[in-house]
């Protein structure tokens, strides 16, 4: 069986690691997330996926078309997720969105904002997951504390029930 020279493995690890690069200093840092973990979220929001197998241990997908993982998007949820998380008050309720249906409206609504960072981080590969998955559980450590749960069950138009942060209370 033929066998690649270690000078063209290295050459080809030297071109990917220059791609990552390339990516991690377009548009800057993503807020508290390393440079190589804001060059794989950039690489997965251009390209719409790298590992497709990180979603095999979950039923959930909050985005099975993928329409979260735009271009510039993972700053923008996590910088709405800390807005939302940064309001004055000990207690804070959800806000639905008047128009769910609008890729623009529907995210006034934290839960949907949670949905698409959690889409989002399903998408990437291990090691970047692992790192925005401890991100993430530092700020819904906090929207737990701040949110109250809602005594309404809420599930799926199937009976499976939505993820926690859907189950809190709102509003109206």
């Amino acid at each position: 069986m033929p066998r690649k020279r270690p000078g063209a493995i290295r050459a080809a690890h030297r071109a990917a690691g220059h791609a990552i690069r390339q990516w991690a200093h377009e548009g800057g840092p993503i807020d508290r997330l390393s440079p190589a973990t804001t060059a794989v979220v950039r690489a997965v929001e251009h390209s719409g996926h790298l590992d497709r197998g990180a979603q095999d241990w979950a039923f959930y997908d909050p985005d099975p078309f993928h329409e979260h993982a735009r271009p510039g998007r993972t700053a923008a949820f996590l910088r709405k997720y800390r807005d939302f998380l940064g309001q004055p008050g000990r207690k804070l309720r959800l806000e639905a969105s008047e128009c769910p249906s609008c890729p623009g409206c529907q995210y006034v609504d934290a839960a949907l904002v949670r949905d698409a960072l959690e889409a989002v981080t399903r998408l990437l590969p291990s090691p970047a997951r692992a790192e925005m998955r401890r991100l993430l559980t530092r700020l819904d450590h906090d929207f737990r504390r701040r949110t109250l749960p809602d005594s309404s069950p809420k599930a799926r138009w199937n009976g499976e029930p939505l993820p926690w942060w859907h189950r809190r209370t709102y509003q109206n």
